[in-house]
């Protein structure tokens, strides 16, 4: 199985050394890296380049391409996932870094499983230590969808999971121009939707949550409304599915995780009208949805009200 790696750079100079080197030590060896530079300011790509150069048996494996204009991070994934070649592909964004053995687990897995998608456990990293330790969840492919959509209970991330390219040229999905904070969102739960997923129970890939350029740490009201536009995408999407009935709760309490969301980050309600038309009816989804948007509701009444709503729920769901 040739598996693809795909990495977009921009404004990582500090930290791609470090993330370049654990992905060329890889002992899986039927590997393609792509490297996709968004006009990044600094000198990532010349560091990457002193990288490569370290490991010429990896040389011919290498592919850096650029962007004549900074399109955003939605964009560049598109743009590595349209060039990659390989029967899998793994997303690593350029200030993160893996355990030299993780393509070779992952695969592994993938081929004892037949699995469409393998989750990987991963580490979070700040201030150069790992504060945490994350393993997938062990459920089974439906409880984990509903889990996804209802949303900040299981990390919505693309990366540190091995995926068939074919779930995304069979399925026609694919990331949003624009969509550049919550872009994984955008297209994960469409994608579990036509997979079969399994995992493997080790510590494989390291999430970086200090670098502040990053998209997580910046909630700008550009970020919002990429937000927004996610959340309309996926929601609309699954309105439109045939297992619409089977997922349409746990879509709807994500709905009220919508404006959740805006509370918490204080933004502006005509935003949210604007950029998310979706309207839940089911009648406690609709009930928690009324009581989060309204100003004059207390935030920490809603908000416990939905988080005990949102937990009922999922003891139901198998995890």
């Amino acid at each position: 199985m040739k598996v693809s790696v795909l990495v977009p750079i921009y404004g990582v100079e500090r930290f791609i050394e470090q993330c370049a080197t654990s992905l060329m030590q890889q002992t899986y060896k039927d590997l393609e890296y792509i490297f996709v530079n968004d006009c990044t300011p600094d000198a990532s790509i010349e560091r990457l380049r002193e990288v490569v150069a370290r490991f010429p048996e990896r040389e011919h494996q290498v592919r850096i391409m650029g962007h004549e204009q900074n399109r955003g991070s939605a964009v560049v994934r598109q743009t590595c996932l349209d060039a990659a070649t390989g029967d899998a592909v793994i997303f690593v964004d350029s200030d993160d870094y893996v355990d030299v053995h993780m393509v070779e687990c992952l695969v592994n897995e993938m081929e004892q499983s037949q699995a469409d998608i393998v989750d990987g456990g991963f580490g979070i990293v700040s201030n150069g230590k790992i504060v945490k330790e994350n393993m997938p969840l062990h459920t089974t492919d439906k409880a984990y969808l509903k889990i996804i959509l209802c949303q900040n209970v299981e990390p919505n991330r693309i990366w540190s999971r091995l995926i068939k390219k074919s779930l995304f040229t069979d399925n026609d999905i694919h990331f949003h121009q624009g969509i550049d904070y919550s872009e994984d969102f955008s297209v994960l739960p469409k994608l579990l939707i036509n997979a079969r997923r399994s995992w493997v129970d080790q510590c494989l890939y390291f999430y970086r949550d200090d670098n502040p350029q990053s998209y997580t740490n910046n909630i700008s009201t550009k970020n919002a409304v990429s937000f927004l536009k996610s959340q309309n995408i996926v929601g609309s999407f699954f309105k439109q599915h045939s297992e619409w009935n089977q997922y349409s709760l746990s879509a709807q309490i994500g709905w009220v995780n919508v404006w959740r969301f805006a509370r918490r980050f204080n933004v502006d309600k005509a935003l949210v009208e604007e950029h998310f038309v979706l309207n839940p009816t089911n009648i406690v989804a609709r009930s928690l949805y009324s009581m989060m948007r309204n100003d004059r509701f207390p935030y920490k009444l809603a908000n416990f009200f939905y988080l005990a709503t949102r937990r009922i729920y999922l003891a139901f769901t198998g995890r």
